[in-house]
């Protein structure tokens, strides 16, 4: 694999795919990161190895996103997967996406109008979710400290809340729903029993499932730099199809 290693982490070993089930956020790890989210998409080579990936492990593969169920679906177009989306308020065990998904309630209206007039005040985007709302400020980068400063503020208030600051986005979210019970969640289910899990993310808000999936025996994989509690790293999103491809063969 010709990833360029990152230091403070090793690259993750050359696993017997079928003996894990694999647990994989969206952006920056199966989609390059993009200035606007709505433009992201997954490479082919990626559709393809994941392809590949399911029908080698029975399907046990997810997609752990902060995005909304509905908007994973339409980033991975004709490859359908189970999805548990919104940072795990929306649920799909199966990969049909006729099936009904489970959701719980999500953030209160009034705190959503709060955040969408801040949004229109600093000239940053705000994004209704499920089970959250974000502001993003990749585009006004010197709005970062306020969108942060902002939504603290606002979890403050409200003990069910909780603050999630990520790569150029800061989110009001509920408190208790995190990417960890979704790993939890999944490998309760038949599909994805008796294997050791794999947790791939990019960002902060990924570190829940890392933690998961630790607890249960398997590990963690961080995309890219920073600090993390994930036991191996790879250092970008084409590195992280390489490592794929290589325990595919």
């Amino acid at each position: 694999m010709e990833s360029t290693t990152l230091p403070h982490r090793s690259l993750p070993p050359l696993i017997p795919a079928r003996r894990y089930a694999f647990f994989l956020d969206l952006d920056g790890t199966l989609a390059p990161i993009v200035d606007n989210p709505e433009d992201a998409c997954l490479p082919e080579r990626t559709r393809h190895l994941l392809t590949r990936l399911m029908a080698a492990i029975d399907g046990a593969v997810a997609v752990i996103s902060g995005r909304a169920m509905a908007d994973v679906d339409r980033i991975l177009g004709a490859l359908h997967l189970p999805v548990s989306g919104s940072h795990g308020l929306e649920f799909r065990l199966s990969a049909a996406r006729e099936d009904a998904p489970m959701q719980s309630a999500g953030v209160p209206t009034a705190v959503i109008d709060r955040v969408e007039e801040f949004a229109v005040l600093h000239g940053v985007t705000s994004e209704r979710k499920p089970g959250a709302i974000a502001l993003h400020y990749r585009k006004a980068p010197d709005q970062g400290a306020a969108c942060r400063a902002f939504v603290d503020t606002l979890v403050g208030e409200d003990p069910s809340l909780r603050s999630l600051h990520g790569k150029m986005v800061s989110e009001v979210a509920l408190k208790g729903v995190d990417k960890g019970g979704a790993v939890e969640r999944f490998m309760a289910a038949p599909a994805f029993a008796e294997r050791l899990p794999v947790m791939v993310g990019d960002d902060v808000t990924d570190e829940d499932g890392f933690r998961a999936a630790q607890a249960m025996g398997g590990f963690g994989i961080k995309i890219g730099q920073g600090p993390t509690e994930a036991q191996h790293r790879i250092a970008d999103v084409a590195g992280f199809a390489d490592w794929l491809e290589e325990i595919l063969r």
